[in-house]
């Protein structure tokens, strides 16, 4: 109908220099940004594959996946220029001007098919994160069931995220916006597995309120320092995303930097401080790690003895 993917591929730059080189650099701090959630909560899903080796093949496939799909994205755009007299960036948009007969019926399976695939994509990829968190803060209040409801009333509701999804520009800004809290977080537990603790994690205390890794009042102090030293200078960033009439001066070069700025930060710091100042009860030698075999039936054990003790109370 358009007779080609229009004139898209040969836009010129409309800034150059360091204003081109600093654009690039923010457009990939918001893109990074979105897949912080994901990044944050990954363990909630690999800790179910049976074979390590299966995140290989998303490493290898995903990618290709999300750039077929932003190939498509802009050759659609680039189209709707042609027939329409304008880029149409978003596909509700573009679905609304299917006025045929015809092309209303495929107007109305495309916005099913968005239906569908944002309760999918937030399901599988939001809910359950959130609903395991929720359950595991308040076991006595809630389950992944109730947790999932309250999600979805908090997220897709009291959140207003039609509002976000507005403009690109306020959608670019929430995604760099994530970074600010969500990097230092996947940078200090990074940090925290593979560099302080060398992968050696006693699994059966991570689910006691008293044991080794209680810290001091709960609190891990030295992720707590690095967390600040993260989000303190990033938040002339946000209170720009939030206002775009703010001027937040030579803040704004760390604005573009925030995520990597803030993972950077944060992982640095938390490694320093742990150097310094260990906490010796926090860590396990490779003789005190028990075999899979004896942390299953221990495990196995602890669940009998609670289950146990609910009957006889």
């Amino acid at each position: 109908m358009a007779g080609g993917s229009g004139d898209i591929w040969k836009q010129q730059p409309t800034v150059s220099g360091s204003t081109k080189a600093w654009l690039i650099v923010s457009t990939l701090t918001s893109q990074t940004g979105s897949w912080s959630t994901v990044g944050t909560n990954i363990s909630d899903f690999t800790r179910y594959i049976r074979n390590p080796r299966t995140i290989y093949t998303q490493t290898i496939f995903f990618p290709l996946i999300c750039f077929w799909l932003a190939m498509l994205g802009i050759i659609s755009a680039s189209a709707s220029k042609v027939v329409y007299g304008e880029y149409i960036w978003d596909p509700l948009t573009l679905a609304s001007y299917w006025t045929s007969p015809g092309a209303r019926a495929g107007a109305f399976y495309c916005g099913l098919a968005w239906m569908v695939a944002q309760i999918g994509v937030n399901v599988s990829a939001n809910v359950i994160s959130v609903s395991n968190d929720m359950a595991s803060l308040f076991p006595k209040y809630v389950d992944l069931r109730r947790a999932a409801v309250i999600a979805t009333i908090i997220g897709g509701w009291a959140m207003v995220p039609w509002k976000i999804i507005t403009s690109a520009e306020s959608l670019l800004n929430f995604m760099a916006s994530l970074g600010i809290f969500l990097a230092p977080i996947i940078a200090i537990s990074i940090a925290d597995y593979w560099i302080v603790k060398r992968g050696r994690v006693d699994i059966p205390a991570l689910y006691q309120p008293h044991s080794r890794y209680r810290f001091r009042g709960g609190v891990n102090w030295r992720a707590a320092v690095a967390m600040l030293v993260s989000v303190g200078p990033t938040m002339p960033s946000l209170a720009k995303n939030i206002d775009a009439t703010v001027n937040i001066g030579g803040a704004e070069y760390i604005a573009d930097l925030v995520w990597y700025y803030g993972f950077l930060s944060a992982f640095l710091t938390y490694v320093l401080l742990s150097k310094v100042f260990p906490a010796k009860e926090s860590l396990v030698s490779q003789e005190d790690l028990l075999p899979i075999e004896a942390l299953e039936v221990d495990m196995y054990s602890d669940k009998l003895k609670r289950e146990s003790s609910v009957k006889d109370a």
